[in-house]
């Protein structure tokens, strides 16, 4: 820690170092890069005797030592500072670095990896990995998140993510992008493993209807329009064309080849407390060694009040079946 010929550490509060943030656009009031330092422009640090929100600015590493080495002067910082480029721009970015190699992607419990489109609703991918486009290039991630009322807080574009100044707060530290939509409200945590992992490690979303929550190494919960619930512990996918996909009246896990494992699954219905969830499947798969095949036109144990082929059964019949039919293993644990 760091002390001026005033006493002032350089450690700036967490309140202090919000509003700076939310000034500037969450990104480098001269590049607009989110990757940033907290930068004291006037005065400097070392006359600083406050930390004063209107006197800090965010700049990316490389301005930051333009700045250092007066190739770029405080004057034009300052300028800036009064109109960031974030705010003109609508939005902050920043890079990923990917490899050469098959990167992982972990939303939640659920673990992807050789997936082209990890979850795509009614046809429109919302992350996908595609394949490098010539040699000794990276392969390429794309994505769009939304909060949980959807609207979109982060998208990433061939591996560079942008998030929109329309947000409360975007934070990066480290390897990880924090988004709030209040104080303590966290709507996507995303921290990246360079160059072969990226884990979102929370994430609270709903688009087209679809809602769609996780916590790294906790759960993963969708909620379809239909209010079917899918609760996972662990799902591992791989060499898959589609890992979810959902579309008005059903969901499939895997589909398009390769592999799933889905270990401690329960699907129901949204009006169904959670402790009568029931396992999605009635085509004699049970982890207790016993199966039990629900009649197309009877009740649905969630007592939704529809048959059961047009509730749970629709998504359960879908997603084993095709399973079955496309890939090698399908297990549940």
């Amino acid at each position: 820690m760091r002390k001026n010929k005033y006493g002032l550490t350089d450690t700036i509060p967490s309140q202090i170092k919000r509003e700076i943030r939310q000034r500037c656009g969450f990104g480098c009031v001269n590049c607009g890069n989110a990757v940033y330092q907290y930068e004291h422009v006037d005065p400097t640090f070392a006359e600083a005797k406050e930390h004063n929100p209107d006197h800090i600015v965010l700049l990316c590493g490389g301005c930051h030592d333009r700045v250092t080495r007066e190739i770029l002067s405080k004057k034009t910082i300052k300028y800036r500072s009064e109109n960031p480029v974030c705010k003109q721009q609508g939005f902050s970015f920043g890079p990923f670095d990917l490899g050469l190699v098959e990167p992982t992607i972990q939303i939640g419990t659920l673990r992807c990896k050789s997936v082209e489109s990890l979850i795509e609703i009614d046809g429109e991918s919302l992350f996908s990995i595609k394949r490098p486009e010539c040699e000794g290039a990276p392969f390429r991630i794309n994505a769009f998140l939304a909060d949980r009322d959807g609207n979109e807080i982060l998208k990433i574009v061939d591996n560079e993510w942008v998030t929109t100044t329309e947000n409360w707060d975007v934070e990066v530290v480290g390897q990880t992008i924090t988004i709030r939509k209040n104080l303590g409200d966290i709507s996507l945590a995303l921290r990246t493993e360079a160059p072969h992992k990226l884990v979102v490690e929370r994430l609270e979303m709903q688009h087209r209807g679809v809602k769609i929550e996780c916590k790294e190494n906790q759960n993963l919960q969708v909620v379809t329009r239909s209010g079917q619930v899918l609760n996972s512990q662990s799902i591992d996918i791989e060499g898959c064309k589609v890992g979810f996909q959902i579309t008005n009246n059903s969901m499939a896990i895997g589909v398009g080849g390769g592999s799933v494992h889905i270990g401690k699954m329960t699907l129901g219905h949204q009006q169904t407390p959670m402790s009568r969830l029931f396992p999605p499947y009635d085509s004699g798969i049970s982890t207790q060694g016993k199966t039990r095949k629900i009649g197309r036109n009877e009740p649905c144990p969630c007592n939704s009040g529809k048959k059961y082929k047009k509730c749970c059964g629709s998504m359960s019949q879908q997603s084993v079946q095709e399973g079955l039919a496309t890939r090698d293993t399908f297990s549940f644990n």
